[in-house]
């Protein structure tokens, strides 16, 4: 299923009538019409111009819909996020989880902030091309707090904002996994961020976690399907049995973003996007088992085979490029010389 550029409905609220219900009206906050480009250069097709101009989430928008479902990576760190794109994986995701465990070592228990999560994915897509899929937890809060949140992901190069019903202390094992917004109040998180968008192609992401929590299907389909119907794109159901995906996609008419245990799995049960989530787990392993080795047996064992090699380390960091500059710009010129 591809999903298209939304097109302007007269019973959602605009732009400046949602900024004015609030109270914050200004010009400022009104900012950011595109700016029509100047005359193709001589030779240039029409295609490749905009393909070059495409937005993070036109571009986003052109993966769905194919016969095999793009593969996203949940990256908690730039570095795998490069490295996901030098193995081609068409999109990554800066995860909130993976995000607290490589940067501050806890799990993802809503402890990290908007202003975390706005600095990661400006970092990343600063650094790679893949369209990202910035996790935006609850949004920051109520819809203005959304609004300004969705606002701030685009500017930091987000293709697609993911937004969930969950908020408050999360996913403590053994206490409770969170709670779950009123639908309807989530739906008014929802009607925020398509309004706050500058681009109407960023796609918007709207995740129910009522299955996760514990809670029946059907309720979180329900939700799902009136979060598509304010203005999502994209649904994520994480715990949905993946037989139940094709009903998923049907009701709220928007393709799924979910896991499976392999791509062909996820392309028979009508998957979108599939989603991989386990890099960071991978990374610790092979971290925690190298420490391993190296504390009961005074050196590094059959773990040293993961390690990249040199090449493959250059082109991960961005060497050639780098010393291309350095030489271009006689980085290395004493001061004065």
């Amino acid at each position: 299923m591809r999903i298209q550029s939304p097109t302007a409905d007269p019973r959602k609220p605009s732009r400046r009538r949602f900024l004015e219900s609030a109270g914050l009206a200004g010009g400022a906050a009104l900012a950011g019409a595109a700016v029509p480009g100047g005359a193709a250069a001589a030779g240039r097709t029409v295609a490749t111009q905009a393909a070059e101009s495409a937005s993070p989430g036109a571009r986003f928008r052109q993966l769905l819909g194919g016969d095999t479902p793009p593969r996203c990576i949940n990256c908690g760190d730039v570095a795998t996020a490069r490295l996901a794109e030098m193995h081609g994986f068409e999109i990554v995701m800066t995860g909130g989880s993976a995000l607290s465990l490589s940067k501050y070592g806890v799990g993802d228990f809503g402890v990290i902030t908007m202003d975390d999560l706005v600095e990661f994915c400006g970092r990343t897509a600063d650094r790679i091309d893949v369209p990202i899929i910035a996790d935006a937890d609850d949004g920051g809060g109520n819809p203005l707090n959304v609004y300004r949140t969705v606002q701030r992901m685009e500017k930091a190069g987000a293709a697609c904002i993911m937004i969930e019903d969950l908020y408050g202390a999360k996913h403590l094992a053994g206490y409770d996994e969170g709670k779950i917004l009123g639908r309807e109040a989530m739906v008014d998180k929802v009607r925020a961020a398509v309004d706050a968008r500058r681009d109407e192609d960023l796609v918007l992401l709207v995740r129910s976690d009522v299955v996760a929590d514990g809670g029946p299907l059907e309720d979180a389909l329900e939700r799902v399907t009136a979060y598509a119907a304010a203005g999502g794109d994209l649904i994520f159901v994480p715990g949905i049995p993946l037989d139940q995906c094709r009903r998923a996609v049907e009701m709220a008419g928007r393709p799924i973003l979910t896991g499976a245990p392999s791509l062909a799995a996820a392309r028979d049960a009508g998957v979108g996007v599939l989603f991989i989530g386990a890099m960071g787990a991978i990374a610790a392993g092979a971290v925690d088992r190298a420490m391993a080795e190296l504390t009961r047996d005074g050196e590094l064992g059959e773990t040293a085979a993961l390690s990249l090699p040199g090449a493959r380390r250059l082109e991960l960091i961005g060497n050639e490029a780098a010393a291309d500059r350095a030489r271009r710009f006689n980085a290395l010129r004493e001061d004065g010389q």
